[in-house]
């Protein structure tokens, strides 16, 4: 019969209190002889073997931690405390799935036990299990009705589901606690206040929202969010006069906000998208400019919506003051006009008649004063982009050298020259012309990392390292590693791609999983903002980044490592199929790490700087990626990769074609055709779905396990997603391609 708490002597109650209370002021040797004492009479006491286990946990003797967590569970299966403590190490360990469990068998012995249901709480909206943790905070917020953080994230779940109602009913009905609550701040209540009136906002309750703005003013401290908020509240209400002078009052804080400009026109009954309001919208902002003449968005936003002479009006002010005052960033700012193939072309004609005018009389037609010498010079410049942009690499050398011989130390003009090379397909020619361009400015970290790219995509990946660790602190123990922790991600990518085009599958996969890292990381440290927004009160900064976390793999790094990591183990899969298996290219030099002047010595460390030993260096035990080609199942990690593209970026067409090829080359047929069905569904066009129709028949039919009646169910599938088209046909047309 195992033993609980009350069973045991009291001499032995108070001591495993004691060794919970040294827990936590983290006298870890302490508890643990505390512990000791205590299961020296009592060995098979499993609450006592499980804090025990804890204790070692800290200690950084993992292993015996969790074989003692394990005996003292299996000791007293029904004991809260022994599942807490489970769960506690486990979610120290990161390893939060498990600790999920521990906690909600924790819960369902104790299930009043406040602790316990708040460690669930953090846990459960980590996994975004939204239903369960309305019934877990509910729970938290009556068996503490004074304590505002469980109000508070009882109305964020409810707001996460969409039932602002009830995030609202829970707000205000703790809101007359804020008073007694003396914990919280002045700006803690401020962000409580501004969050309730978020929620009366997104309840469609308006006209509320605004008389409850009036009445917490002399509570909030973020004034400018305030002000915003009675802004955006007095449109909705249809107080437009009264919104156009808060919207007035915004830009005069700050000008070039585009909201805010948007948001003044709104007041006036515009919209820049309506074609009929652009003479009046063109009025507005004209009116706006005059008051505030140095803001950039002013002059800029007309030419979103502009036609014609207009366009080319506002294109005038803004090309020639940048020409004057020799702004780079001049073709980049209008390069999103180029979407509008006639915008395009009326700049490049409009930039053109510059050019010659500056080069044949050092002015513009419609001036009597000399331009100062540089401004023709920026106008061969900005035509240098412009052909290249549409392709005429030829002629956007010529300018660009002609730029170059006028201003030879100017180093964005070698950086275009680099650009305009690379589109031309000279990567080499490129990548000399960026370190060339890099060398004219080496304390300038943009160069240097345009300059890495640049090599990365030449393949050279040694002197690409070399120059990617002239920037990393100088005490970094390994400074290869120091760029991992970093989480520089255009780096992995790049020089992962690069190892995949010198066939270096192993090099290229251990990059691409670094990228993965990286963004795992993104999702797992979410969790310490679980508790600390909530403690601190930062709730609309929090809700955004729930639903930021809700899409980080959406980015467009992680999709382009994935997708690439899935190809390079398909082919590693198609090589062992094949009979020739890919083996990880050894050198046994990229183990030893780089010390501080950047070179591999073995045997040493770096001293940091003014600080005293560092730590030595730590060595990549796996530098050629060995791990991931020896791996198993190819296709069971590149598994991995597909089903997070397909929880994050399903609405592309890439993502399936990937998802096939898997799931093709693992038989699972009924989910190659669905990837199949899912391409169809995003582009009925799209020139691989007949291929892909015509592979995965082929490979069922030499497919002998696969039954005869699954075969028949598929091949009716794919006869009904695609017609009565004669499969035989399609398959005897691509016969040679299969």
């Amino acid at each position: 019969m195992s033993l609980t708490i009350s069973d045991l002597p009291h001499k032995e109650q108070t001591l495993f209190r004691s060794a919970l209370k040294l827990y936590e002021v983290r006298q870890y040797k302490k508890g643990l002889k505390t512990c000791d004492l205590i299961l020296k009479t009592f060995p098979n006491h499993g609450e006592t073997l499980a804090v025990k286990g804890m204790f070692l946990s800290n200690m950084e003797r993992k292993e015996e931690a969790y074989e003692h967590i394990k005996r003292g569970i299996e000791i007293n299966p029904n004991s809260s405390i022994s599942w807490h403590v489970s769960g506690i190490v486990n979610r120290g360990d990161q390893k939060y799935e498990e600790a999920l469990e521990c906690y909600e068998k924790a819960a369902k012995v104790d299930s009043e036990n406040v602790h316990i249901l708040r460690d669930l709480s953090q846990l459960q909206i980590h996994f975004r299990q939204y239903e369960k943790l309305v019934v877990t905070r509910t729970k938290l917020a009556k068996l503490n009705p004074l304590h505002t953080v469980f109000w508070l994230g009882l109305a964020i779940v409810h707001q996460m589901l969409g039932r602002y109602d009830l995030a609202l009913k829970a707000i205000t009905s703790h809101e007359g606690n804020l008073k007694h609550d003396t914990t919280l701040l002045k700006n803690e209540i401020s962000e409580v206040l501004m969050y309730k009136n978020w929620l009366m906002e997104l309840n469609g309750d308006y006209q509320q929202a605004l008389e409850n703005l009036k009445e917490i003013r002399l509570r909030i401290t973020d004034i400018t969010a305030w002000k915003e908020q009675k802004a955006n509240l007095l449109l909705k209400v249809e107080r437009r006069e009264a919104a156009a002078m808060a919207y007035q009052e915004l830009i005069e804080r700050n000008p070039d906000n585009n909201a805010y400009v948007r948001g003044y026109l709104a007041c006036n009954g515009l919209d820049m998208a309506c074609a009929d309001d652009k003479d009046a919208v063109l009025e507005v902002i004209d009116s706006l400019q005059q008051q505030f003449p140095s803001s950039n968005t002013l002059k800029f936003l007309p030419l979103t919506f502009c036609e014609g002479d207009s366009f080319i009006s506002a294109a005038e002010t803004l090309a020639k003051h940048a020409l004057r005052k020799g702004i780079p960033s001049l073709f980049t700012s209008f390069k999103t006009l180029y979407a509008n193939e006639a915008k395009g072309a009326a700049l490049g004609r409009l930039m053109e008649g510059y050019a010659t005018q500056l080069r044949d009389t050092s002015r513009f037609s419609d001036s009597t004063d000399d331009e100062p010498a540089t401004a023709s010079m920026w106008s061969t410049f900005y035509m240098a982009q412009h052909a290249d942009y549409y392709g005429d690499y030829e002629r956007a050398l010529q300018l660009i050298e002609d730029a170059i011989r006028a201003a030879p130390d100017t180093v964005e003009l070698y950086m275009v020259k680099a650009k305009i090379l690379k589109h031309a397909g000279d990567v080499s020619g490129a990548r000399n012309t960026m370190d060339f361009a890099r060398q004219m400015d080496l304390k300038d970290r943009f160069v240097n990392s345009k300059t890495v790219k640049y090599m990365l995509r030449n393949n050279d990946v040694e002197e690409a390292e070399k120059m990617m660790v002239m920037f990393v602190r100088d005490d970094a123990a390994h400074k290869i590693q120091e760029i991992v922790d970093m989480q520089a991600i255009w780096y992995m990518h790049e020089r992962g791609d690069a190892y995949r085009r010198l066939g270096d599958i192993g090099r290229a996969l251990k990059q691409y999983h670094q990228v993965q890292f990286c963004f795992d990381s993104y999702q797992r440290v979410q969790f310490d903002f679980h508790s600390y927004s909530l403690r601190k009160a930062t709730v609309r900064s929090y809700v955004d980044i729930l639903q930021w976390e809700d899409q980080v793999y959406s980015h467009n790094t992680f999709v382009g490592a994935a997708h690439a990591a899935i190809d390079c183990y398909v082919d590693l899969h198609d090589r062992k199929l094949a009979g020739a298996p890919f083996a990880a290219i050894t050198d046994e030099g990229e183990s030893r790490p780089l010390t501080r002047n950047g070179s591999a010595k073995q045997g040493q460390h770096n001293l940091s700087a003014g600080v005293g030993e560092a730590k030595p260096a730590e060595v990549d035990k796996d530098p050629s990626g060995a791990t991931h080609v020896d791996a198993e199942d190819f296709m069971a990690e590149a598994l991995k990769f597909v089903e997070r593209l397909e929880g994050a970026v399903g609405g592309q067409a890439q993502t399936h074609l990937s998802s096939f090829e898997v799931h093709l080359r693992m038989q699972k047929y009924f989910l190659a055709l669905k990837a199949i069905n899912a391409l169809k569904a995003i582009d009925e066009q799209h020139p691989s779905l007949v291929p892909m129709v015509v592979r995965m028949i082929a490979d069922m039919d030499s497919n002998e396990s696969f039954a005869a009646p699954m075969k028949a169910a598929l091949k009716g599938q794919l006869a009904k997603s695609f017609g009565e088209v004669s499969i035989e046909a399609s398959i005897e047309a691509h016969q040679n391609s299969l």
